[in-house]
């Protein structure tokens, strides 16, 4: 199911950038939005899982795709073309995923009866039991997050997030009850959030930006319009320096950063948006919108606030990984923050979040936020 009819509308290489104005309205909408919302709140969920699953119940050998992938093959075995297409990754990267999981013991290959030149994923028995513990985990961290957001704000999320599953077309829970109840939760925010990025890339494409990945996502909001520090962008998402290092070079290469020597370090480098990147987030700004519009479509005017203001105030009160990006883009440095007066400010910033509401409060983040970043490079 495609969500948007996307226009054609393209931004070349070379086409100069808009004015500052229009850049510090798209900015914003980039940085913070129910998509990235969203997103944040399934990676906290599965951080939590695999971390249950590996150090106490002896899972060992687990990926953070396991999840979305081993949800496509627990009805029934399926071959690699299909799942790959859902996951919005090529066969290769998921005939890799297959072969890490078979070799922990998850999943085991079976030929297809309908196509004897193919073969079907299977979950094995442990595979089976994984699944089974990882969607218990997922209903105990459900009582946490209700407690965070509140019963009612949060039954009212979770319902909107069921109603949206559903109207997506996503792929329907097993006989077990157990697990169906999981996907009336925010167990289904794995699958969501791929669909949500498949359409993303896709849209993307569509407007000139072939060969993006998902990875990609991960690293513009960092980089920021004033730029970033390579070894910065590395210790907020907790990867290696020479891991945003090689996706920068890929970026780089597609014409969307630029590298420029540190002004303080001139052994440090930087990383910019060039126009071709500016291009790039007003197109996916653009996509957004039109993910939205979709979402409204289908849950209608009420339980798509449900959706936008659950998950904007869960997503805050974890401080998932969404809300260390929204730090890190509006410049306040506030996870690096130290020495006298750091535990004031968090605590008089949790007092102005409750007083004025999440909306407001990032109204204040924005009048806050430095003025000198200006547009892209």
């Amino acid at each position: 199911m495609n969500l948007i009819k996307w226009s054609a509308r393209v931004y070349p290489a070379g086409m100069p950038a808009k004015p500052t104005s229009s850049w510090s309205r798209t900015w914003p909408r980039y940085r913070d939005n129910l998509a990235r919302h969203l997103s944040g709140i399934s990676r906290d969920l599965e951080a939590r899982v695999r971390r249950c699953l590996d150090h106490d119940l002896g899972y060992h050998g687990l990926r953070p795709s396991f999840g979305p992938f081993f949800s496509l093959i627990w009805k029934e075995g399926r071959p690699i073309t299909a799942i790959a297409g859902e996951l919005a990754i090529s066969k290769q990267a998921c005939s890799q995923l297959a072969t890490l999981a078979e070799g922990a013991g998850y999943l085991e290959r079976q030929p297809n009866p309908e196509d004897q030149r193919s073969r079907l994923l299977v979950l094995t028995p442990r595979g089976h039991d994984l699944v089974e513990e990882a969607v218990r985990i997922i209903l105990e961290t459900e009582s946490e997050y209700a407690a965070r957001l509140g019963a009612g704000a949060y039954r009212r999320f979770s319902e909107a997030l069921a109603v949206l599953y559903q109207g997506l077309g996503l792929p329907s829970p097993a006989d077990s009850a157990r697990i169906a109840r999981a996907s009336r939760s925010v167990g289904v925010l794995p699958l969501l959030s791929l669909r949500i990025q498949r359409e993303l890339v896709e849209g993307a494409a569509r407007r000139g930006h072939e060969g993006l990945k998902l990875s990609y996502g991960e690293v513009l909001p960092l980089v920021g319009a004033g730029g970033r520090r390579i070894h910065e962008v590395a210790r907020l998402l907790g990867v290696s320096r020479q891991a945003i290092s090689a996706l920068a070079q890929e970026l780089e290469g597609q014409g969307y950063l630029r590298r420029e020597a540190a002004l303080r370090d001139r052994r440090g480098v930087n990383l910019r948006l060039t126009t071709r990147g500016a291009g790039l987030i007003r197109d996916l700004v653009a996509a957004l919108d039109g993910v939205e519009d979709a979402f409204r479509g289908i849950l209608g005017a009420r339980r798509f606030g449900n959706l936008q203001r659950g998950a904007r105030e869960l997503d805050q009160a974890l401080d998932a990984p969404g809300s260390a990006v929204r730090r890190a883009a509006r410049g306040a440095g506030a996870d690096r923050l130290v020495g006298p007066g750091t535990r004031e400010i968090q605590q008089l910033a949790t007092r102005l979040r409750r007083q004025l509401g999440s909306r407001d409060a990032a109204r204040l983040a924005a009048l806050l936020e430095p003025t000198g970043a200006g547009g892209p490079a």
